[in-house]
C-alpha cells in the first residue's frame, strides 16, 4: 500500500503491516520513473499500431506490411466502389486502425519461429 502527503512531500509504503516513510528526492524517484517508462513501453508494444510497429519482431512487421497492402488494394479497387465515383481511401484508415491490430500479433512464447 502506498500513501502520499503532498504538504510534506513524503510518501509511505506499507509492506506486511510495516510502514516506512520515504522523502521524495530525485535520487529516490529515478528508479520509479524508469519503471514507469518501462511500463509505458510494454503497454505500447502490447498491440500493433503504427507507433509500435518498430517494437515488433521482423516477421510481424513484414506481416503488417503485407496486410496493409491488401487493405490498400481493397480501398483503391475502383470497380468495387462504382457508386462512389471511384475508390474509398478512408477504408485504408479503417483497415489500419481495426484490422491490423487484430491480425498482426506477437508469436506465443515458445512457439517455433518461421523462416
Amino acid at each position: 500500500v502506498v500513501s502520499a502527503n503532498a504538504s510534506t512531500a513524503r510518501f509511505g509504503v506499507r509492506v506486511a503491516g510495516e510502514a516506512k516513510a520515504l522523502a521524495l528526492r530525485p535520487a529516490n524517484l529515478q528508479p520509479a520513473a524508469e519503471a514507469v517508462e518501462v511500463g509505458r513501453l510494454i503497454l505500447k508494444a502490447a498491440e500493433w499500431s503504427p507507433q509500435s510497429h518498430e517494437l515488433f519482431p521482423e516477421a510481424a512487421r513484414k506481416r503488417a506490411v503485407e496486410v496493409m497492402r491488401l487493405g490498400y488494394l481493397i480501398a483503391w479497387d475502383e470497380e468495387r466502389f462504382v457508386g462512389r465515383e471511384g475508390a474509398a481511401p478512408e477504408l485504408a484508415d479503417i483497415w489500419r486502425s481495426f484490422v491490423l491490430p487484430r491480425v498482426v500479433v506477437r508469436p506465443a512464447a515458445g512457439a517455433p519461429r518461421s523462416p
